[in-house]
C-alpha cells in the first residue's frame, strides 16, 4: 500500500467506535489511515465519540485527518472502505423487538428468532439503499458490513446490488480468542473447521499445529469444575457478564455434542431456561444496554475533557482486530483466512448455492472466497436448513415488501411454535414499528 487509506464508518457515533479505532492504531503499520470519516444521524453521540477519536488520532495517528458528518454522501464519496455498523430504530427499536415475543412465550433476542426477524425487516431496506448509493457514487469502494442481523443483511445486498462487500461477525473471533487463551497460544495459530449460518454455526474441529484440540478440551471439561476452568479463558473474554454466561452455555453444549457452537445456539438448546430468565428479569437486554450506553458516553465525555483517562468500554479487541484485519487483507492482497459471511458457492453442498453462509474464507484484493467445509453433521443439519429457509423468506419479504411472505418466514422459524403465534407477533411488530414496517403490504 503506497499511501494511507480513506475509511468511513456509518454509525460512527456508536460506543463501539473508539475500540475500533484502537484496532487501526494497533495495525497502523499494515493498514495506514489517511482520512477517517465518522458519519451518524445522532449529532450528540457523534460529537462525544468524535472528540474521543480526535484525541486518539492526534496521539497515535497524527497524519490521519478526521471528519465528522451527518451526511451519508460525505462518508461514501472518495472512500476506499466504508464500514457499516448502523442500528435502524436505535436501542428503543431493539427493546420492541425483544419485548413483544416474550408476551407469547417466545425468546426475545436481538438477532435470533422474532427479534432478529423484526430487525431484519427494518434494516434491510436501509442497507439496500446504502448499497445503491455506493453503487451510484463510489462503485470502487468496499463495504465492510457489521450491521446485524449480518447474514440476512449480506443476503439482501447480494441479491439487490452489485457492489463489492463482505459481511462479518465477531462471534467466531470471540470463540477463537477464548480457545487461544485456554491453550496459551496466539489466536492466529488456530484453524477452525467451521460451518453454518451467522449466529448458528459450529466448530467441528479446531486445529493447532495440525492437531484437533477439541477432544483435549472435552476431556478437561469432564474432570474440571467449570468455576476452575473459566479463568483459563482469559480476563478479556470474561469481563462482560453476558459473555461469561454465553461461555458457560457454549461449554455445556460442547460437552453434549463434541462440537464448539456459536454462543447463540444457547437459545435453541436451553430455550425454556433462557425464556424463564427473561420473564423473571422483567427487563430486555436492550434496556440494559441503554443504561450501559449512557454511562459509557458520560465516561467518554469526561475522557474528552481530560477529566479521566480514556478506556474502551464497549466492544472487545477481537471486534476491532477482525474488522481492521479483514480490511487490511483486501487492501494488501494478503490472502488471509477469516471466518466471514459469504455466498455459499458449494462450500456447504446441503444449502442453496447462493445462500449466505458463515465459513472460513480466503480474503484477498478480490474479496472473500469460501473454503469447502463439506457435508454437515446430521445432528445439526436440520436446524441449519430450517433457519436457512426462514432467512431466505425473510429477505424475500423485505425486498418485495410482502406481508404474506414475512408471515411465512416467521412461521417456519424453529423458535416460533405456530403460525398463529407468528401472526400475533408480526402484527404487534407492525403496530409498534409503524414507520419502519409500513412498507409491508398484504
Amino acid at each position: 500500500m503506497s499511501q494511507g487509506l480513506n475509511v468511513s464508518i456509518l454509525g460512527g457515533g456508536s460506543a463501539y467506535t473508539p475500540g475500533l479505532i484502537q484496532g487501526f492504531i494497533r495495525q497502523s503499520k499494515h493498514v495506514p489511515l489517511s482520512r477517517l470519516v465518522l458519519m451518524d444521524i445522532d449529532e450528540h453521540k457523534l460529537s462525544i465519540v468524535g472528540s474521543v477519536v480526535d484525541q486518539m488520532l492526534k496521539a497515535s495517528l497524527p497524519q490521519c485527518r478526521l471528519v465528522l458528518t451527518t451526511e451519508r454522501k460525505q462518508a461514501i464519496k472518495q472512500m476506499d472502505f466504508i464500514i457499516c455498523q448502523i442500528r435502524v430504530g436505535g436501542l428503543p427499536g431493539r427493546h420492541i423487538d425483544e419485548h413483544i415475543p416474550i408476551k407469547y412465550g417466545v425468546i426475545g433476542q436481538e438477532t435470533t428468532g422474532p427479534g432478529g426477524f423484526s430487525m431484519a425487516l427494518r434494516t434491510i431496506p436501509a442497507m439496500v439503499e446504502i448499497a445503491s448509493e455506493i453503487e451510484d457514487k463510489n462503485p470502487r469502494a468496499w463495504l465492510i458490513n457489521y450491521t446485524n442481523p449480518t447474514g440476512l443483511v449480506a443476503e439482501a445486498i447480494e441479491k439487490a446490488s452489485g457492489i463489492r462487500h463482505i459481511s462479518i461477525c465477531d462471534e467466531p473471533m470471540v470463540l477463537q480468542e477464548s480457545l487461544a487463551a485456554f491453550l496459551r497460544v496466539p489466536p492466529e495459530n488456530l484453524f477452525f473447521d467451521y460451518f453454518g449460518l451467522n449466529h448458528l454455526a459450529w466448530a467441528r474441529r479446531v486445529f493447532a499445529k495440525g492437531v484437533d484440540i477439541l477432544p483435549q478440551l472435552r476431556e478437561t471439561l469432564e474432570h474440571t469444575p467449570l468455576e476452575k476452568l473459566e479463568p483459563l479463558f482469559g480476563e478479556e473474554i470474561l469481563k462482560d457478564p453476558k459473555v461469561r454466561t454465553e461461555l458457560r452455555n457454549t461449554l455445556r453444549i460442547f460437552e453434549k455434542t463434541g462440537m464448539m457452537p456459536s454462543p447463540y445456539l444457547q437459545y435453541y438448546w436451553f430455550t425454556g431456561e433462557i425464556l424463564e430468565q427473561q420473564v423473571q428479569s422483567g427487563r430486555t437486554r436492550a434496556q440494559e444496554v441503554m443504561q450501559m450506553e449512557q454511562d459509557i458516553l458520560a465516561d467518554y465525555q469526561k475522557a474528552a475533557a481530560g477529566e479521566k483517562p480514556f478506556e474502551t468500554l464497549r466492544g472487545g479487541k477481537w471486534h476491532a482486530d477482525m474488522m481492521v484485519g479483514m480490511l487490511g487483507a483486501i487492501a494488501n492482497d494478503a490472502r488471509q483466512v477469516f471466518i466471514a459471511n459469504v455466498p455459499n458457492h458449494g462450500a456447504l453442498p446441503e444449502l442453496p448455492y447462493n445462500k449466505i453462509v458463515e465459513v472460513p474464507a480466503l480474503v484477498d484484493a478480490r474479496g472473500a472466497h469460501p473454503l469447502a467445509m463439506g457435508i454437515m453433521p446430521v445432528e445439526v443439519r436440520g436446524l441449519i436448513q430450517a433457519v436457512a429457509a426462514y432467512e431466505e423468506l425473510t429477505v424475500q419479504a423485505a425486498l418485495r415488501g410482502c406481508y404474506d411472505t414475512a408471515l411465512a418466514a416467521l412461521s417456519c422459524h424453529p423458535l416460533v411454535p405456530s403460525g398463529e403465534v407468528a401472526g400475533h407477533i408480526l402484527d404487534d411488530y407492525l403496530r409498534a414499528h409503524k414507520e419502519g414496517l409500513a412498507y409491508l403490504r398484504r
